[in-house]
């Protein structure tokens, strides 16, 4: 059956993309920079780190992670950024559940995505599985000034490694700033334990971001991440202080472009639920009328839902995301996840 799934997937692609590249699109001018993220879903290598809870994913692990499959989950990244550009590749993408150098390399080097010169920044992080954020960017659009992981361990809690924030800062190809964060909050497994974690990392990115913009005040800074919680849970509310509602704009700093989103729409699908669990937010200056000379289309970012990435869901009807995995069940899809993207135009 998983050998069905592939023909269709790669029949939908390749219809799919060829539509988008011929399509009249006004994102495709050169005032125009697209920014994405996606939470990859183990997408790791299949060589075993013995300081990494990775076993499963081994050619001898649960997982059967051999490096045929491997190839066709990185071709399967490669492809969706193709189709997410929809004939203009993105200038930046953030990732997530990334487990090291060698799998980045082996995106941005081993596959067409090469021809656009994409780079990457990725570090090491103390998450015990061993899944970091990363970001690929094209320096022909944003150049790096500046990288860094942020910790947010506790020091009062021995038990907690989770991965780090990841911050990039660089110059687009128009001279504006922009400061990028990539998130991966703690998720929902431990019930109160976990809740209290995903507040504390919130509270350490409130703290970053606040300090960015008080040294930076005419730069632009975007958040993105899959933060495990809703638009409206108390780490983005309380602990991010980023409000869902347009009502809460005057008093922001920080916008959250998926809060829009209809009740039955998101990223992610656990049963018969769709939620916004990823997210984009992006600096004030960017969404309402300001100074800054770059504006985000729409003040809203973009759930990439192509067809070839969704199957039918015979269990809780409509449409499900296409996994590479459901359980330990290899289904050779492609995220556990939806993509978003945002476009950036210069005023």
């Amino acid at each position: 059956m998983r050998y069905l799934y592939a023909k269709i997937t790669f029949c939908l692609f390749f219809c799919f993309l060829a539509t988008a590249t011929f399509a009249q699109k006004d994102f495709t001018n050169n005032a125009t920079m697209r920014i994405g993220w996606w939470n990859l879903e183990n997408y790791f290598n299949p060589q075993d780190d013995s300081i990494k809870f990775d076993e499963a994913f081994t050619p001898d692990g649960s997982n059967h992670f051999t490096y045929k499959r491997f190839y066709l989950k990185r071709d399967n990244i490669y492809k969706t950024i193709v189709a997410l550009g929809q004939g203009d590749m993105p200038a930046i993408m953030g990732f997530c559940e990334v487990e090291d150098e060698w799998v980045m390399r082996q995106l941005c080097f081993n596959t067409p995505l090469r021809k656009y010169h994409y780079h990457y920044v990725h570090y090491e992080s103390p998450d015990r599985r061993g899944i970091d954020n990363a970001l690929i960017y094209r320096p022909d659009r944003f150049t790096v000034l500046y990288s860094k992981p942020i910790s947010v361990a506790k020091a009062d809690d021995s038990t907690f490694f989770t991965r780090d924030i990841l911050l990039v800062s660089g110059v687009t190809y128009q001279g504006d700033t922009l400061f990028v964060f990539v998130n991966h909050f703690p998720s929902k497994l431990g019930g109160d334990v976990a809740e209290v974690r995903r507040n504390y990392v919130a509270s350490m990115l409130k703290h970053s971001v606040d300090t960015v913009m008080q040294k930076h005040p005419n730069s632009g800074v975007i958040i993105m991440g899959d933060f495990n919680d809703s638009p409206f849970a108390d780490c983005i509310v309380k602990h991010l202080g980023v409000g869902p509602d347009k009502a809460d704009w005057e008093r922001n700093t920080i916008i959250n472009l998926v809060a829009d989103k209809p009740a039955g729409t998101g990223s992610y699908k656990y049963q018969a639920d769709w939620s916004c669990i990823d997210q984009i937010m992006a600096s004030k200056n960017m969404v309402v009328e300001s100074d800054f000379p770059l504006y985000i289309k729409n003040q809203t970012a973009i759930i990439f839902d192509a067809d070839f990435l969704l199957i039918d869901d015979p269990k809780f009807m409509g449409k499900k995301i296409f996994r590479t995995y459901i359980g330990g069940r290899y289904q050779g899809g492609f995220s556990d996840h939806l993509p978003l993207y945002i476009d950036l135009i210069k005023k």
